[in-house]
């Protein structure tokens, strides 16, 4: 019995110390349009290329929208239940926000599929090396 409290509390704190670092993160800035003029140069995109362009990544926003105003709210629910000590809370919270963040990566993948697709096969390759050079940028963590 010993056992099993002490890995519960070892595994509430390792999740409260995960999920603090997450929330201490700043909040993402828009840089849809910056970005897409970005990506437009880089690629050379036509006029029409630019407008379907324009129309996957607004209608990925509208769809992020309602997902996006959850996620702030799971945590700030996440934020109060860590001031309250609730390790169950904690954990249910931990894994909603989990999903709602993997719901976000999915209309992202999803957007890009449909951006890949109007591209030639030069522009594809272009785009590859634009991402990765957006990564190496961000130095984040594989």
């Amino acid at each position: 019995m010993q056992f099993f409290r002490s890995s519960l509390l070892t595994g509430a704190a390792i999740t409260l110390l995960t999920v603090g670092g997450l929330m201490a993160q700043p909040a993402r800035k828009a840089q849809g349009p910056k970005r897409l003029r970005a990506m437009a140069t880089v690629l050379s995109l036509t006029p029409d290329q630019m407008g379907q362009a324009r129309s996957i990544f607004q209608e990925a926003g509208q769809t992020a929208k309602p997902v996006r105003a959850q996620v702030r709210e799971t945590r700030s629910q996440l934020q109060a239940a860590i001031k309250s000590g609730d390790a169950n809370q904690i954990q249910q919270l931990s894994s909603t926000l989990g999903g709602e963040q993997g719901q976000l990566a999915a209309i992202r993948a999803t957007s890009m599929s449909k951006l890949y697709k109007i591209l030639t096969p030069e522009q594809q390759q272009k785009l590859m090396a634009f991402h990765q050079a957006m990564k190496s940028t961000k130095k984040v963590p594989n």
